[in-house]
């Protein structure tokens, strides 16, 4: 198994696409800075530091240009890398060359999610320590009001998504051909951005229809409960009055205990749904 996860890690580094994302990175950490340098330039012109506004706006800035656009960067590597785990080495033959050795079957499907899990874990954990520095150098004011154990709490979340949006790819891998795994896993992040919405949308209005299928949406894909929980464990106690719609993408209630136990739940079902899946395939 260790050493399915070596070979999936530098597999996946070898990969074009994944030069593309660190230019990509590279450039929205240089955008999210000239955010952050003219912010700070705005705010010492007026002298409001310590006003509750400028924690608003520069909670704003954390949360949805900073971290929701880097955990939509987390996402799209983590499918990149993932799409075409299994299905690419059984449409090209490779497979013949592994299964025949004595490796079980569950012993390479959990390889495959370990070596491409530490990975995504990895450019994450590397994203949200760059989003939190970058905040930190131009003394965003929003920082000092941040304690350690929050911001901790918060990367564990952070790092938690790719995982969930791996063990989908990794079950669809198994389960269809890249092409369509591709469209499959990139369909249901959509469905779990357009029920935050709809979610947001029916606290915001009072209808509970809209909370339902937002909630509904959420049980298939859990990726924007698993991002409310971190922007909740960083935010909920700096003071600010309301900082899900502060984000302008969150509902204003962090994600309930029950919600988080199936998310927990979910990563290690959809994996083991692969290994049946795999098991069951023909691959001659």
């Amino acid at each position: 198994m260790i050493a399915i996860a070596a070979a999936s890690f530098k597999e996946a580094l070898r990969k074009k696409l994944f030069i593309l994302v660190a230019a990509l990175t590279l450039i929205y950490l240089i955008l999210f800075g000239t955010i952050n340098y003219f912010v700070i330039r705005d705010i010492s012109r007026e002298g409001t530091q310590n006003t509750l506004n400028t924690i608003e706006v520069a909670s704003t800035i954390v949360s949805f240009q900073g971290l929701y656009f880097s955990s939509m960067l987390v996402a799209f590597l983590t499918i990149i890398v993932s799409i075409g785990s299994i299905s690419s080495e059984i449409e090209s033959g490779v497979i013949h060359s592994i299964i025949t050795r004595p490796i079980k079957r569950s012993s390479y499907i959990l390889g495959k999610y370990l070596g491409m899990g530490v990975l995504s874990v990895s450019y994450a954990i590397f994203l949200f320590a760059a989003i939190i520095s970058i905040c930190a150098i131009f003394q965003l004011p929003i920082v000092k009001t941040l304690e350690p154990l929050s911001v901790m709490k918060g990367l564990l979340f952070f790092a938690l998504e790719p995982l969930a949006i791996l063990a989908l790819s990794i079950f669809g891998s198994a389960a269809f051909k890249t092409l369509s795994n591709g469209i499959f896993v990139v369909s249901i992040y959509i469905l779990g951005l357009i029920g935050g919405v709809m979610e947001q949308i029916g606290s915001v209005l009072n209808n509970q229809s809209l909370v339902s299928w937002g909630i509904i949406s959420s049980l298939i894909s859990p990726f924007d409960i698993i991002y409310r929980q971190m922007l909740s464990s960083i935010l909920s106690n700096i003071g600010v009055t309301n900082p899900f719609m502060v984000a302008s993408e969150m509902t204003n209630t962090a994600p309930s205990t029950w919600m988080l136990i199936y998310t927990f739940a979910y990563i290690p079902g959809l994996v083991i749904l692969a290994i049946r899946k795999f098991r069951l395939k023909d691959i001659s």
